[in-house]
C-alpha cells in the first residue's frame, strides 16, 4: 500500500469532517479551477469555499491542503508531514498536511474542495 493510499484508509478508518483548499496567485488559481471543473465535473469559482487566491506573493504554483482533526492511527509518513494547525482555520481544525499529490488523489476517490 502506498502513502496516499494509507492516507485514504486512514479517513475510512476514522470518519471525521475534513477541508481540502486550494491556494495560489490569481492566474494559477484561475487556471486550476478551470481544470479542477472540467475533469471532477464541478462548478466552482474564485469566490467557493476551498479557493485562497494570494495576492502578489512570491509563489508560483498551486499548493493543496487537507485540514483534519483526529490523527489517531495515522501512518508515521503522514505524521511526519503533518503540521498542528496554528493560523488559518485553528478554529476548526488541529492539523493540516500540504500535499498536492495527496489531494490529487483524494479528488480521484471522490473528495471535493471545501467541507467533506
Amino acid at each position: 500500500m502506498d502513502n496516499n493510499d494509507s492516507f485514504l484508509q486512514f479517513l475510512r478508518q476514522n470518519p471525521q469532517s475534513i477541508f481540502i483548499e486550494a491556494e495560489a496567485r490569481e492566474e494559477r488559481i484561475a487556471n486550476f479551477i478551470s481544470s479542477y471543473n472540467s475533469k471532477y465535473h464541478r462548478n466552482i469559482s474564485i469566490s467557493s469555499q476551498g479557493i485562497r487566491k494570494l495576492g502578489d506573493v512570491d509563489k508560483w504554483g498551486v499548493e493543496l491542503r487537507v485540514y483534519f482533526n483526529n490523527k489517531n492511527n495515522l501512518s508515521a509518513y503522514w505524521q511526519d508531514r503533518m503540521y498542528k494547525n496554528k493560523v488559518y482555520r485553528a478554529d476548526e481544525f488541529k492539523y493540516r498536511i500540504d500535499d498536492n499529490s495527496l489531494v490529487n488523489f483524494l479528488f480521484e476517490h471522490g473528495y471535493i474542495l471545501g467541507h467533506n
